[in-house]
């Protein structure tokens, strides 16, 4: 018998502060598995991870082990990486190319796009047993692919894609349509790691503009500038100026656009300091862009958004260009996996521009994130004390926001209205009301 019946769950957030143990209760966690990431639409990867015919990658999303893998006939699948004869994982590699899956158990193997292939020994089974049983891997209930990005539902009900994507589907279309073939690659690998921390607490990180210029001071220069986030090294690029002179909070980061909608999703815009490219490398981009698109080239260019985050567990980084997959594996450990992507028939400086800022930033050792995860551990840890069982999310609160009848808003700089839209997504997950 649980003890946060929907009266306990709607308890623990307030319009304008949440209780501890929203992060540090392993039974919320538990529900949240079951009521957020067992209903919403889930980003299992990207098309260009399985390539060619046989080529696989394993994940985990709401603790369940699943297969993406391309069958022989070019086809996309995702399946639950569990055998279904005694329940073995089929598949331990994290990636790799396989004519069929075999079950260490007792070898029983199954084909590519989860069909089951057989079984050793097959006269001990009752005739006929093993054609008449259904014994594929188990697909998930929902799959959809859009523009190459794989998503899952472990619920077959629910909002289809497009209706749970909102107008947030558009934060995709600008990234792609950045590439000159209108596509993009993920042919870099990925950083793969763990931190000790709620996946919440990252969740509300990426629109916090408040804690960048004091959490990733280190990250700047005597001038108080930033590393370059995009543009080849030929080029002349943007390097952030995250504090201005003679002050701590600069009027540049309390004019940034923010802004969210429906179920959960947020997004920043694109820093203001950020200076805009040139340079040769560019002007190569600008002539296979203006092939594509003609006049409407410059506009599709132009990177208008710093982050989407799309709820409850992913977002595009568009300057980086890398998607962020934040997979909870209990309530005080987060999973996250960074995968570059390439801008299809862009210069090849510009990718390896992208790949070193990545490097930079989002490796398990770059400046930012290591920034942010000791924060987040001990935001942890300080969460598990015996003090106040509050935690504080008003700033902002007494501001107007733009907002529409469909669940969208628009506010600026360090207001805490992103982690708020989170919250009222969670809220209407945990007590039924998505």
């Amino acid at each position: 018998m649980t003890a946060y019946n929907n009266d306990a769950l709607r308890a623990l957030v307030k319009p304008d502060r949440v209780h501890k143990d929203f992060y540090i209760s392993p039974e919320v966690f538990d529900i949240e598995m079951d009521r957020i990431f067992g209903r919403s639409w889930l980003f299992l990867g990207h098309t260009s991870q399985v390539p060619e015919p046989g080529d696989y990658i394993t994940t985990t999303i709401a603790r369940q082990p699943i297969i993406m893998s391309r069958h022989r006939d070019g086809e996309v699948h995702v399946m639950f990486n569990r055998c279904t004869h005694r329940g073995a994982q089929v598949c331990l590699e994290q990636r790799g190319n396989a004519k069929r899956f075999e079950c260490p158990y007792h070898a029983w193997v199954f084909n590519t796009d989860g069909g089951f292939a057989g079984a050793p020994y097959p006269k001990r089974y009752p005739d006929g047993f093993l054609k008449s049983e259904q014994l594929d891997l188990a697909k998930l209930p929902r799959m959809h692919i859009y523009r190459g990005f794989v998503f899952g539902s472990l619920s077959d009900e629910g909002p289809d894609i497009f209706e749970f994507l909102g107008p947030m589907k558009n934060h995709i279309d600008s990234f792609l349509d950045r590439s000159p073939d209108g596509e993009v690659e993920a042919c870099a690998g990925m950083f793969r790691y763990r931190f000790a921390a709620n996946w919440k607490l990252q969740m509300e990180n990426q629109t916090d503009v408040y804690h960048i210029m004091f959490t990733h001071i280190s990250t700047t220069d005597d001038g108080g500038r930033q590393f370059r986030r995009e543009g080849a090294e030929e080029d002349e690029a943007g390097k952030v100026k995250m504090v201005s002179d003679n002050s701590s909070l600069s009027d540049h980061w309390e004019s940034l656009p923010l802004g969210g909608h429906r179920y959960g999703h947020v997004f920043m815009d694109r820093f203001a300091m950020d200076k805009p490219n040139s340079g040769p490398v560019y002007d190569r981009y600008k002539s296979a862009m203006e092939a594509t698109y003609g006049e409407r080239a410059k506009d599709i260019m132009n990177v208008k958004t710093h982050n989407s985050i799309f709820y409850p567990h992913w977002s595009v980084q568009h300057l980086t260009q890398h998607i962020r997959v934040m997979n909870p594996i209990s309530v005080n450990c987060t999973e996250n996996l960074i995968i570059p992507l390439k801008l299809k028939g862009a210069p090849d400086e510009m990718w390896r521009a992208s790949l070193r800022s990545n490097n930079n930033s989002h490796s398990p050792s770059g400046m930012v994130m290591s920034d942010d995860m000791e924060v987040w551990v001990r935001c942890q840890e300080g969460l598990a004390t015996q003090s106040s069982d509050w935690v504080v999310l008003a700033r902002g609160m007494n501001e107007e926001m733009e907002t529409d009848n469909q669940g969208s808003y628009g506010a600026h700089g360090t207001s805490e209205s992103g982690a708020r839209n989170q919250q009222l997504a969670w809220v209407d997950y945990m007590c039924g009301g998505r």
